[in-house]
């Protein structure tokens, strides 16, 4: 199931940000990170993927109010220069009614149900990184990574769901695992942006030992 990029299918509310959307030490670490996943092209947009959209987004547990997140805004991640006004705070998340309260200048990621479930689902998890890699995701088999469902579409309720599953049956920390009803879906999540992004280029070097 290929759905297009960047389409918001949950409900939210957007207020003026209170003040720093991040830390800034945090937000010099997410920066780094996004500034070498574009040169991987893991994100970014390019015109012959996705219908044009731009892909891919990160995100970071707030380390003071553990109960809140960062994470880039819709359709950003194409965007060379990179600044606060790209990110978004997710204040609340209530998964029943698949809804979010948010702080920032832009909509959240239209992955952010997502990134919650994750956050949700294990405290240990501070740093949850979405990109898309056709040799990971086609990998997926030979390197027997962890998946949902094909007919798990990107940003709806039943990935959420599933994702909270796989989490259920998965318990190694960093994770790994694509999203196949999502083309070239991957997440990466760990305790600490090292452990995620670590995990993901480590993943991505094995894809392309297999691919060759």
């Amino acid at each position: 199931m290929t759905l297009a990029e960047g389409i918001i299918r949950f409900a939210y509310d957007l207020q003026a940000p209170r003040g720093a959307v991040i830390p800034k030490a945090q937000y010099q670490e997410l920066a780094a990170w996004r500034t070498l996943l574009r040169r991987l092209q893991l994100l970014g947009q390019h015109p012959d993927r996705y219908q044009g959209l731009s892909y891919g987004n990160l995100s970071a547990r707030d380390p003071d109010l553990t109960d809140e997140f960062i994470i880039s805004a819709s359709q950003t991640s194409a965007e060379p220069e990179f600044d606060e006004s790209h990110l978004v705070r997710i204040t609340n998340c209530n998964l029943e009614r698949f809804w979010i309260d948010a702080e920032g200048e832009m909509p959240p990621s239209s992955e952010a149900m997502t990134h919650a479930m994750i956050y949700q689902a294990d405290s240990r998890i501070n740093w949850v990184f979405h990109c898309h890699s056709p040799e990971l995701w086609q990998a997926t088999q030979s390197l027997a990574l962890p998946c949902t469902a094909e007919t798990v579409a990107y940003g709806s309720t039943d990935m959420v769901w599933a994702v909270a599953d796989l989490f259920e049956r998965h318990h190694s920390r960093p994770l790994l695992f694509t999203t196949l009803g999502h083309e070239d879906g991957v997440f990466s999540c760990g305790s600490s942006a090292r452990d995620a992004g670590g995990l993901l280029v480590t993943y991505l070097a094995k894809a392309m030992a297999v691919a060759e």
